[in-house]
């Protein structure tokens, strides 16, 4: 019998939490339920013959610039693009460390010639879809995704004990600072308070009896499990008002309200469109007494704060999940003009596949890059850049062979869940254990 599940050529930048969580979990899980026939790979992996025996293709994030061809070749073949961005990357701020990669002319050239060419761009905000409808017809808004499987049962609380968290991804934090100055006279004022800083650190609070700090943990399955364990009663989630931050996704109100936390939010478009003021988090104006006194009353008010508690919650069950998010994407897979096939034999979840292939010839042909490099650069700039070379080309290995082995642990997650392995999802209050 003929295997009519689309083929979707997944492509991914990088590994990096935006990449697997909204990208290659779904699509994964599609695969698994023999929805799709899935090839998932990277960038640097990526060629025309994988292209050309994809139904769709899918891209995210940012097209590094040697690797435009990819576009060239979805246009040459008629493949039809999905493109998912989560970031505004066409309003890239100076003052964040680590993206000035992302506004260099080349990338940004990329950028802008992936949304054109795009059949679907999918987007978290409505502040984006609408800026990003100037470069496509088709941008559609969409539910952030979140993994109950990663959820752990909570520890208990501690009588009298009211703990707060602010947890970042951004180590060197810009955002935060609104913070700092309140949050130091809350905590002077309430005793029985304590304040997890998770993934920045801000010196002005460090030195305070009633702060800790854990560091930034880079994987995010294992941050989030250790951060549902936790059971914090209260979540804060400062944002700036500006283009950039306009573009960002809810994640903080998904990851509070799912854990059974009581949201303070700032009061811009990525949460008041989402949020629901005093019923499933507080929205707060960015200034110093306006996040005082939010946080100082979700203190003082136990109903309150248990009341958002298990809206939120409830809310997060709704909205925030895999039957949501995956549906997004299957609409999203059906809904593009895919090429006209004739029938194919079923696909097998097992065994070597023209995907693999292409992979494994993708790593020869880099290795025989840096082979053939070696003698010529040796010659015209000594050993030192060799080294330096080889150094980089190194670390391009390493990420291959992480690469694989996330997919790898990505995959058996999911058969493992999918065949009734992991058991139930913890609640809070509810004690039973899930291990995975």
């Amino acid at each position: 019998m003929a295997d009519v599940r689309p083929r979707v050529l997944a492509i991914l930048p990088a590994l990096f939490p935006s990449t697997i969580i909204g990208v290659a979990k779904p699509l994964l899980r599609l695969h698994h339920d023999r929805r799709i026939v899935l090839d998932l790979t990277l960038q640097y992996l990526t060629s025309r013959r994988a292209v050309a025996r994809a139904d769709v293709v899918v891209l995210c994030h940012t097209i590094d610039p040697q690797y435009g061809v990819i576009l060239d070749w979805a246009r040459e073949l008629g493949r039809p693009i999905i493109y998912e961005i989560d970031d505004d990357l066409l309003a890239v701020p100076d003052d964040i460390p680590g993206l000035a990669y992302l506004a260099e002319p080349a990338r940004q050239a990329q950028l802008v010639a992936c949304l054109r060419q795009a059949d679907i761009v999918r987007v978290y905000s409505p502040a984006l879809r609408e800026k990003l409808s100037a470069y496509s017809a088709n941008v559609s808004v969409v539910s952030g995704p979140l993994d109950w499987s990663l959820m752990r049962t909570p520890a208990p609380k501690r009588d009298g004990l009211v703990t707060i968290v602010y947890a970042t991804g951004r180590t060197q934090d810009r955002v935060g600072a609104m913070l700092v100055a309140p949050l130091g006279r809350v905590l002077d004022r309430h005793p029985g308070v304590r304040l997890t800083v998770w993934g920045a650190r801000h010196d002005a609070l460090m030195s305070h009896p009633q702060v800790r700090s854990l560091p930034l943990v880079r994987d995010y399955d294992t941050f989030f499990e250790r951060f549902s364990r936790e059971g914090f009663d209260i979540g804060l989630a400062p944002l700036r008002d500006d283009e950039f931050h306009r573009g960002k996704s809810n994640n903080k109100f998904r990851e509070y309200a799912s854990c059974g936390i009581a949201g303070v939010y700032s009061d811009v478009c990525v949460y008041n469109t989402s949020v629901e003021h005093e019923r499933t988090g507080l929205l707060v104006p960015n200034d110093d007494r306006s996040w005082e006194s939010a946080i100082s009353r979700v203190i003082d008010d136990p109903e309150l704060r248990r009341g958002i508690a298990e809206r939120g919650r409830a809310y997060a069950r709704e909205h925030f999940n895999e039957a949501v998010t995956d549906a997004a994407w299957m609409h999203a897979i059906e809904s593009v003009d895919r090429p006209a096939r004739p029938g194919r034999a079923p696909s097998s979840h097992s065994g070597s596949s023209p995907g693999e292939l292409d992979k494994a010839l993708g790593l020869a042909r880099f290795l025989g890059k840096l082979a053939g490099q070696v003698t010529p650069v040796l010659r015209e700039h000594g050993v030192r850049v060799v080294v330096q070379r080889t150094w980089q080309h190194v670390q391009g290995l390493g990420q291959f062979a992480a690469w694989l082995l996330k997919r790898r642990q990505l995959e058996r997650r999911i058969n493992a869940r999918r065949s009734g392995g992991s058991g139930p999802v913890a609640e809070p209050g509810v004690s039973h254990r899930t291990s995975h």
